[in-house]
Formats: structure tokens, sequence, C-alpha cells
């Protein structure tokens, strides 16, 4: 390792678990060391064994994020459907928190939610387009990410103009929420001053190489070029280890890099075949040391655990 790296950062021992679980984006670990993903087939589904899984709730559309509130209750940011969902994880029922649209910004790209240790939620917006495939192709910067108080009683937009906002990360101090911005393929991040959020600000490196001349609106074709997917890499999914380097999914090249409090980023895992991580989304550490580490998917019927050099941050935040 080189520059400000003083251990290295790696993943090995690589196995599928939970198979059966369909597009589990989000990987969650509670307190407990439970483990859990986003399931199309129901809402959530709680991780047991390489081949067992218990399946939570229906929510339709498709869960993508997800987090736990200060009840025990899952969160579920429902891309495409365009709705904040609780999911009461006793009795499978699901209420609706937020939808249709956020002072008058549609709703329906939602991605990703992240609840702090106040109990407030923090949540990203793709695209305001209805055409995601558009955006995507272009380059447009018209996702946003909005607040929801933690009693419920109001959403507020907090950040405008973000370009395609996914997955986000709170630093162990909560000063910064830090956000993967997938057609830019880089993470940035926002001074968080209590209930709004300073300016963005890019954290490390661009962590893909699409050229000016790939955008416009046939250049969604170009991702068809495995090569040309690489090159863009689309960043997804990101998280803290307890050194405070912030890891980040890179779906197209099935890559994972992480980015050190010093802007450099190092390769912690690639699978150029897609063999095993393949399109990954999301990454949670878990077990006694918080070297466990589960990867997320939007394409494998199962989520990926292997170990961690370093361990991880949970994403669960308390006072």
């Amino acid at each position: 390792m080189t520059g400000g790296w003083s251990r290295p950062v790696r993943v090995t021992d690589l196995r599928p678990i939970g198979r059966g679980i369909e597009r589990p984006e989000q990987v969650l670990v509670d307190r407990d060391g439970r483990i859990y993903a986003s399931d199309k087939g129901s809402a959530v589904a709680e991780i047991l064994g390489e081949n067992d899984i218990r399946q939570i709730g229906r929510a339709g559309g498709d869960p993508n994020g997800i987090a736990l509130d200060r009840q025990g209750h899952f969160l579920i940011a429902n891309f495409g459907d365009g709705v904040l969902q609780d999911l009461d994880p006793k009795n499978g029922s699901i209420t609706t928190i937020v939808n249709g649209e956020v002072e008058g910004r549609p709703l329906r790209w939602l991605n990703f939610v992240l609840v702090d240790s106040f109990g407030a939620m923090w949540c990203s917006v793709s695209t305001m387009s209805d055409d995601l495939i558009s955006t995507i192709a272009q380059g447009t910067s018209d996702g946003y990410i909005f607040r929801v108080a933690p009693d419920r009683s109001s959403a507020r937009v907090v950040a405008e103009g973000v370009n395609f906002p996914n997955c986000m990360a709170l630093d162990v101090d909560e000063q910064f929420l830090y956000v993967a911005r997938t057609v830019a393929a880089d993470a940035v991040r926002f001074e968080i001053k209590r209930e709004s959020l300073g300016e963005e600000e890019r954290f490390g490196p661009p962590l893909g190489a699409r050229r000016p001349d790939e955008f416009g609106p046939a250049a969604a074709s170009l991702m068809a070029d495995p090569d040309v997917g690489r090159r863009w890499a689309m960043a997804d999914g990101c998280a803290f280890d307890a050194h405070r380097n912030l890891w980040v999914t890179l779906v197209l090249p099935n890559r994972i890099v992480a980015i050190n409090p010093q802007g450099e980023a190092t390769v912690v895992v690639e699978d150029v075949a897609g063999e095993l991580l393949n399109a990954p989304t999301s990454i949670a550490w878990g077990g006694d040391d918080m070297r466990d580490v589960y990867i997320g998917s939007i394409t494998t019927p199962y989520v990926l655990k292997g170990r961690s050099s370093v361990p991880g941050m949970s994403m669960i935040h308390q006072r």
C-alpha cells in the first residue's frame, strides 16, 4: 500500500448465502447480528443460512434501500413505486411514510434511506425524470436528497441538482453525509448543519472514466459493450469501515474500492468475469469482530459473505 494507507484493505473467502432471495440490493446487519436484505419477492428477508431465508411482508414494487428505526421497524425506499414504507417485522404490515412527492418533487425513483442517531431519515431520489435510462444516458443532474423529521411530521428537500444520488453513509461523528453518485461514478459529501446540508464536495478521486462524448440520447446502448461498462463503473453502495475508509461498490466492473480519509482509493476486491461478485450494490459488516462482510447485488439470487481485513462500522446509528 502507498500514501496514507496504514494497513491493507481486502476481502477474502467470498461465498453465497441466502440463496433464493430476489434482488438483494441492500444488506443490513442489526445490533444482534441478524442479517437482512431487501427482497423483491417479499419486502425484507432475514438470511438464516446458505439456502435459508425468512421473508417478511409484501412491499410490491422494488424494495431498494432499507434501514431500521428506533422501534425496530424496517424502513424501505421502494424504487420505482416512489414510496417510503414502514415494515413491522412482527406482523409484516406495511404503512406509508411518504409517497407521491416531496415539496413538489416526484418520488418515483426513491433509492435509499438512512437513519441518523436522532431518528431522522435521509433519503435519496436518483432522478425526477420518468425515464431512468434517459437520465443515465445523458448524465442529467436532477436528483435530490430529502430529510424526514424524527417524528415523521415533515419531509423537506435538503440538496438539489445531485447527479444520480444512490446509497448514503454517515461518518462516525455524523458530521458529513456521504453519497455515492452512480452516473458520475464517484462519492461526494455534504456537511450536516443540524436539519440541513452544506454544499456538495467531492470525496476521493473519480472511480470511473466515462468520456465526454459518451453522453447523449443514444448513449445508453453503449453499456452493452462490457469494456465500456467497466470504464463507466457506475457507483452504487457505500459504507464506512472502522478506520474511516469509505467503501464504494462499482456495479458494472464488479469491483469494490475503498477511499481513505486522505482521499486515496484502492481496489478491495474485483471479479472481472462476474462469476461470484456480480453487480455489487451494498456493503455491511457483522460478526463478533465486525470483520464478516456482506455484499448485496441487483442481479444475484444471493448475498455474498466474506472476511474483511479491517473491521467495519455499523450502519445503525444510536445515541
